[in-house]
C-alpha cells in the first residue's frame, strides 16, 4: 500500500513538471537615443552680430560744417551775386551749392546714410565729420582758383579716428568768359574720394 502511494505521488509530480509552461519572455522596449544638446552660440559671436558697425565702417555719417566752411560758401555766393550784377556779365559758372552736392555724392560711395547739418551741433550720437572748407576764385585771366578742405572724422566718443585733406585748382583762361572754378571743385573731390576709399 505504501509502495502504491509512493508511485502515485511520483507520477503526479512527473505529470505536473512535464506540463509546466515556460515563463513568458518579456520584450523590453529599446531606449530611444537622446539627441545631444546643441551647443549654444558663443557669446562673442552674438555680441559681434548684434553690435552696430562703428567708426569708419559705420553705415551713417553726419557732416558738421565749420565756421570756415560757412564763410567760404558765403564768399562764393557773394562772388556770384557781384559778377552777375555787372552789365553784360551773363551767368557765373561758380555754383556754391555744388560743393555740398559733391561732398554728399563722395560720402555716399562709402556710407549709406549721409546727413549734412546746417547748424553747428550734432543731432545724434555716431560717426561725425567736420568739414572745414577754403575756396578762392581767381580775379582775371591766368589767375588760379583753389578749393581745399579738411575732413575730420570722429566717433561717438568724440575721438578723432581719421583726417583727410583734399585740394584742387584750376586757372582762369584767356579770354575769361568763365572762371573754370568747377574744375577746381571736381579735382578736390576726386582727391577726397580716392583717399576716403583707402581709409580704414
Amino acid at each position: 500500500m505504501k509502495n502504491g502511494t509512493s508511485v502515485l505521488v511520483g507520477s503526479l509530480l512527473l505529470f505536473l513538471s512535464a506540463h509546466r509552461l515556460p515563463a513568458p519572455i518579456r520584450e523590453e522596449a529599446t531606449p530611444k537615443p537622446v539627441a545631444p544638446k546643441q551647443r549654444s552660440e558663443s557669446k562673442s559671436s552674438d555680441k559681434s552680430s548684434s553690435t552696430a558697425e562703428t567708426g569708419m565702417n559705420s553705415r551713417s555719417v553726419q557732416v558738421i560744417m565749420t565756421d570756415n566752411t560757412k564763410a567760404a560758401i558765403a564768399y562764393l555766393r557773394n562772388h556770384v551775386q557781384t559778377y552777375e550784377s555787372m552789365p553784360f556779365a551773363g551767368k557765373s559758372d561758380v555754383r556754391p551749392d555744388e560743393i555740398l552736392d559733391q561732398l554728399r555724392r563722395s560720402l555716399s560711395t562709402r556710407f549709406s546714410n549721409v546727413s549734412i547739418l546746417s547748424g553747428g551741433g550734432s543731432g545724434k550720437s555716431g560717426l561725425t565729420m567736420l568739414f572745414d572748407l577754403q575756396a578762392h576764385v581767381g580775379s582775371v585771366s591766368f589767375t588760379t582758383n583753389t578749393v581745399s578742405f579738411v575732413a575730420t572724422f570722429k566717433n561717438s566718443a568724440g575721438r578723432t579716428i581719421q583726417t583727410i585733406s583734399a585740394s584742387g585748382s584750376s586757372m582762369i583762361p584767356y579770354p575769361n568768359f568763365s572762371t573754370q572754378f568747377p574744375k577746381a571743385v571736381s579735382k578736390a573731390f576726386a582727391d577726397f574720394s580716392q583717399k576716403l576709399n583707402a581709409a580704414r
